[in-house]
């Protein structure tokens, strides 16, 4: 059995507004059943959305793709991609350190447009779309 790939929250509202590359990859990996997102992810979808057809897209989707929780496993992990981050002067937001932290501990790539932030991440996969 394949792994999943966790989408991150761009490339999850790409494919809701059917555009670019990374709407295209979020397609073909639901179309494969190996697309997975994380609950920080439902959070940033949900959070400030007040128009019912963007809220009925995240109600389908949350539906039918698994939804990967924040746990002490992957807190103790964002705690040291937090502390790594730090030390090095290149912190990034916390959402991010979190669904980095959710890919790191079930050892899943990351789709994401947000390649200069997440390329920080140390033991962290990042999914370019390529057959492997």
């Amino acid at each position: 059995m394949e792994s999943y790939v966790i989408g991150d929250t761009d490339v999850i509202i790409d494919f809701f507004s059917g555009k670019g590359v990374s709407a295209t990859l979020v397609r073909d990996l639901i179309q494969d059943n190996r697309l997975a997102i994380t609950s920080i992810t439902v959070f940033e979808l949900y959070a400030g959305i007040t128009g019912k057809r963007r809220i009925q897209q995240i109600d389908r989707l949350i539906s039918f793709v698994p939804v990967l929780s924040f746990a002490l496993t992957e807190a103790a992990i964002a705690a040291q991609i937090y502390s790594n981050l730090r030390q090095s002067g290149t912190l990034i937001g916390n959402q991010d350190m979190c669904i980095a932290a959710i890919c790191i501990a079930r050892n899943f790539p990351l789709l994401t447009r947000n390649l200069e932030y997440f390329s920080r991440i140390k033991n962290l996969k990042l999914y370019t779309g390529s057959k492997s």
